[in-house]
């Protein structure tokens, strides 16, 4: 049924009027005055809209609210959504405030892609009125390079993740010395559970024994509702096996053609391509991400076997029901490199480094290296990398270990995963 002016205007009172005093700040910042369209993507429930409404939220400080429009396309009210719509949601914004016609609005659509045909009202809104538009939708729905084609040049994407350690010890109320005796034994502490729970906001407030039903009821939903409408997936189990199998193997170098002969040995019938669209459709949905091998040469580089991770940690633990605690920190510190923009590749000469941001940062990740053997084998790595790439400094990230040592080719300083990503957060906002 059409959306008549009545239940708009009540849509935009009711969003005018919404209370936004229980938000708590988020590390992302959206530009606040920019000639462009910002588009927000990420997975589900990572905080996406609470973002939007933080930006609202310091906006309210400076402006009158009724220049910033909320509109959430999910509302049952619009159901089904339709593209007559947003010009009924626009009539009513100006027949309720028809000053704002001489003022800068800022319209925030939120899953816009419930609404077919969306860009078409999106694109003559920006180009007829005097506004600022902000985009949110489900990722596999609002794929970032759908919205360069569709909105020709008048975007910005902004991609929101699961919650930093920072902004986890932020959400828990988590006061800290990272100094003091007392302060890294609550940092390490916090630390410990971070690496299961993960970071999606909602957790924090959930108790634990709901945890694990709820990190599924996420996979679910993005496996079966968005990955699996969105691209026609035919065989949605071989999907979900497939990322069950990535995880299970998460940051080990993984080749297509065995994941093919591993899943063909299970009894799956398909096609290599098949296995190359499902990790590609698992990528764009922002489940999981690839890194490959540096070289120079783009062909060596193509031909090498990628690594890949996921998105928060709590996946791994929620499917796989595995510790592999070491996996699991290395998957914390790329998402840390990730959060910064990078997306980083890993090193291979005699030994492997996990991660290098090509002219800045050479870092190697290990639980535990008190062991002599396993201490040595990731020094020489780095000191190895350090010659490879001329970089003069690397690091090596552990659980709890903190130090340096002078190599050959340049030094290496040992630092806790609890003081690593919070530093890396620190660079992240300047």
């Amino acid at each position: 049924m059409p959306l008549v002016l009545t239940k708009a205007k009540q849509i935009i009172t009711d969003s005018v009027a919404k209370p936004l005093d229980h938000l708590i700040a988020r590390e992302v910042e959206l530009p606040v005055d920019v000639q462009k369209i910002v588009s927000v993507l990420g997975p589900r429930r990572a905080g996406k809209t609470s973002v939007c409404l933080q930006l609202i939220k310091t906006f309210r400080e400076s402006m009158p609210s009724h220049r910033l429009l909320y509109v959430n396309f999910e509302d049952d009210r619009f159901f089904p959504a339709q593209l007559a719509d947003m010009d009924v949601l626009l009539e009513a914004y100006y027949s309720l405030y028809p000053e704002n016609k001489d003022e800068t609005v800022y319209f925030f659509f939120d899953e816009i892609q419930e609404v077919v045909n969306w860009e078409k009202f999106v694109r003559r809104l920006w180009d007829q009125e005097n506004c600022r538009i902000y985009l949110t939708g489900s990722s596999s729905k609002l794929l970032s390079r759908e919205i360069a084609t569709t909105l020709r040049g008048r975007t910005l994407s902004y991609e929101i993740f699961p919650l930093s350690f920072g902004e986890f010890l932020r959400f828990t109320n988590t006061d800290y010395d990272m100094h003091s005796s007392k302060g890294k034994a609550i940092l390490q502490n916090k630390l410990m559970t971070y690496m299961q729970q993960g970071g999606f906001p909602e957790l924090v407030f959930l108790p634990e024994r709901f945890h694990r039903a709820t990190i599924n009821e996420y996979i679910n939903l993005m496996l079966y509702k968005d990955l699996t409408e969105r691209f026609g997936v035919r065989n949605p189990q071989l999907l979900k096996y497939l990322l069950k199998y990535t995880l299970t193997n998460l940051a080990n170098a993984m080749s297509v053609n065995k994941v093919y002969n591993d899943l063909k040995s299970q009894g799956y019938q398909l096609s290599k391509n098949t296995v190359y669209d499902y990790l590609s459709h698992l990528e764009e949905a922002f489940i999981l991400y690839r890194v490959s091998r540096w070289s120079t040469s783009v062909r060596q580089q193509s031909i090498n076997p990628d690594k890949f991770y996921g998105v928060d940690q709590a996946f791994k633990y929620a499917m796989t029901g595995g510790q592999d605690e070491g996996r699991v920190l290395e998957n914390m510190v790329f998402m840390a490199l990730r959060r910064l923009g990078y997306v980083p590749n890993y090193v291979l000469q005699k030994q492997e480094v996990d991660f290098y941001l090509e002219g800045k940062w050479l870092v190697n990740v290990c639980l535990d290296a008190s062991d002599l053997t396993t201490r040595s084998r990731e020094l020489a790595g780095l000191n190895e990398a350090m010659k490879f790439t001329k970089l003069t400094q690397s690091v090596l990230v552990t659980l709890d270990e903190e130090g340096e040592e002078q190599l050959a080719n340049g030094l290496v300083r040992i630092v806790p995963a609890r003081n690593f990503l919070l530093e890396v957060e620190a660079s992240l906002n300047g």
